[in-house]
């Protein structure tokens, strides 16, 4: 067996499954006088053909799916190797997270920038998911059933040769009501996922990112949670560009519109993050009351020679746990160190600011510890 890695690939994918994809990308079937395979040709130009083996146990049948994985894939536009990735999974879809920059140009990417990918990645599908029953400019807990039973059944696919993608297989369903001749939620969710982003991402380039507050008729409703899931996956290179690509089952007919591909620029996130603060609802502006620990003392020398600075907390805001700064001076300072040794609650009044990776409590003010010290057990 050839050792190549498409070969191994080309092995494992099934002649109907290939039969189906070429069917659903308007490859029409031609006679064959051969009982053992089936030719099929575009019908987009240019003119194409590829022969699809019909026994798996023909000595040539990996070698077969390749030729087939690199026909498609010069028809396309993209690799063989995304080909075969997509012919092994006919039952989902598969979405595409590339960041594109001079760092990951060996396929590689820092585990910061890979850690803040995958977790904007998951924060991007579940608001999407989110909004396909709920369209609406922010989503305050993106709590629905639904979504999160989208989210749980994503799963992370092989990589692949180039800069570094993040392949997320999802659902095309997830049987938790039934689809009635509708099209499927998870298929519903994808497809609206890149929609936005395309919406997004269209509007900034165009110099008009205010459109996105105000989407016109047929445009998609876009989040903040969305917006703010995009920004968290910016890398630190400022060469990156994110790519998204989506490749749809061939089991599903894909209707007329639907965005396969969206560029990001990396200059576009200044953009984006405004976008998503302004998304956000004004009551979150109101001061609030909040209760949490001190996780990290980040002050320093003052004016005066004592330290004063910056504290972060984790406080409960709703149901999220969430890490926020905020700026004390001296005597507060002193209650937080204290805080953080007795490893005691603090309360703090103030505005929350949200951002996509830091959290400000602004204004701040009453800043004292709660309770006394914990009580050693004898």
């Amino acid at each position: 067996m050839n050792g190549d890695p498409l070969f191994t690939l080309g092995s494992r994918v099934g002649f109907l499954d290939v039969r189906a994809y070429l069917e659903a990308r308007g490859w029409r079937r031609v006679p064959s006088s051969r009982s053992y395979a089936a030719i099929y040709r575009s019908i987009q130009a240019p003119p194409m053909e590829v022969q699809v083996p019909l026994d798996r146990d023909l000595a040539d049948y990996a070698e077969a799916m390749v030729v087939i994985a690199r026909r498609v894939a010069e028809h396309e536009g993209r690799s063989a190797e995304s080909v075969l990735h997509d012919l092994l999974q006919p039952h989902r879809d598969l979405l595409r997270f590339g960041l594109e920059g001079d760092t990951t140009r060996d396929g590689g990417v820092s585990l910061a920038d890979g850690l803040d990918l995958v977790n904007g990645v998951r924060k991007a599908l579940l608001a999407s998911a989110c909004s396909v029953r709920k369209p609406r400019a922010f989503h305050p807990r993106m709590g629905l059933a639904e979504a999160d039973a989208f989210v749980r059944q994503c799963r992370l696919g092989q990589t692949e040769v180039g800069s570094f993608v993040l392949t997320v297989e999802t659902p095309l369903d997830i049987g938790l009501q039934p689809t009635l001749g509708g099209e499927p939620f998870g298929r519903q969710t994808a497809a609206l996922l890149l929609q936005s982003v395309a919406y997004l991402a269209g509007s900034v380039r165009a110099g008009e990112p205010q459109r996105v507050l105000e989407p016109a008729k047929g445009a998609p409703v876009l989040s903040a949670n969305l917006c703010e899931a995009l920004v968290e996956m910016m890398p630190s290179d400022e060469s990156a560009d994110l790519r998204l690509r989506g490749s749809w089952s061939p089991l599903l007919p894909l209707r007329p519109g639907v965005v396969s591909e969206v560029h990001v620029d990396r200059k576009m996130y200044e953009s984006i993050e405004r976008v998503a603060h302004q998304l956000r609802p004004l009551h979150e502006s109101q001061p609030d009351q909040f209760v949490g620990t001190v996780v990290e003392l980040m002050g320093g020398p003052g004016d005066r020679g004592e330290v004063e600075g910056t504290v972060v907390l984790q406080v409960q805001v709703d149901d999220e746990l969430l890490k926020a700064r905020v700026t004390l001076g001296a005597v507060d300072y002193r209650k937080a160190a204290r805080a953080h040794l007795e490893q005691r609650y603090v309360t703090v009044r103030g505005i929350l600011r949200r951002g996509p990776r830091v959290h400000w409590v602004e204004q701040s003010s009453g800043f004292e510890l709660v309770g006394g010290p914990p009580t050693t057990a004898s």
